[in-house]
């Protein structure tokens, strides 16, 4: 039976799409055969270097087309929703999940990006966070690690516990060495009380030159694969 995580953020450009490709690397050191999937991007078209689609395919390998990593891509850098209105199309539901299943009967672990942050609108009435219910999958939050993140972090936590997600973990990215937070070296303590979710990891600023090779270390540095792990085999 496939498995997989389902990767949200506390917001938009919190660094997610760079997140998942390096524990879709990371997860393949491991043994695991993995698969990844953007349901919707907009702000670029589908074949652009600059989409996310395009940077999870450069980074983590995949061969095939990019219309197997991604079901919907519009080009106005807009949330879904709109950007459809705009491309005088409506965003169905039950094609993502038919392009799910040929992703998890190709691979034994999926990992799902999704836009923005949880109540991004998807179509009318329908946000990211139905889309991550209907998938069922843990979900993983990406959020930044400097000031204010543990507000966004525990209120989606807690909007994801009232749309009934099971949160497995947070990811706190893009720490830089120039940073000079005093709330950073205590936002993990604070968010694991508040959220009663593990923080898995601090994963730091990479910088404009992203590699496989870069991404794939700082996660099997920075990162708790084990733990990730374990709630993969939920």
């Amino acid at each position: 039976m496939s498995r997989g995580i389902f990767i949200t953020a506390t917001g938009t450009g919190i660094g997610k799409t760079v997140i998942t490709a390096g524990l879709a690397l990371a997860l393949q050191d491991y043994g695991f055969d993995v698969g990844i999937m953007k349901p919707v991007q907009s702000g670029h078209e589908i074949d652009s270097p600059e989409s996310d689609g395009m940077i999870l395919k450069e980074l983590v390998g995949i061969t095939e087309s990019i219309e197997t990593v991604v079901t919907y891509s519009f080009p106005e850098p807009v949330a879904p929703q709109l950007a459809a209105e705009i491309a005088e199309t409506e965003i169905d539901r039950m094609r993502i999940l038919q392009h799910l299943e040929e992703r998890k009967a190709k691979h034994d672990v999926v990992l799902v990006e999704g836009a923005g942050g949880l109540m991004v609108p998807i179509r009318n009435g329908y946000s990211v966070a139905d889309l991550a219910k209907e998938i069922g999958w843990p979900l993983l939050i990406v959020a930044n690690p400097l000031l204010g993140t543990v507000n966004h972090t525990v209120l989606t936590t807690l909007v994801a516990r009232h749309m009934g997600l099971h949160p497995m973990g947070v990811i706190l990215n893009g720490l830089r060495e120039t940073d000079e937070d005093p709330s950073v070296a205590h936002n993990s303590r604070f968010i694991e009380q508040m959220a009663q979710v593990p923080v898995l990891g601090t994963v730091p600023w990479l910088g404009e030159a992203i590699t496989s090779h870069t991404v794939r270390q700082v996660i099997c540095q920075h990162v708790n694969m084990t733990e990730l792990i374990k709630s993969i085999d939920y």
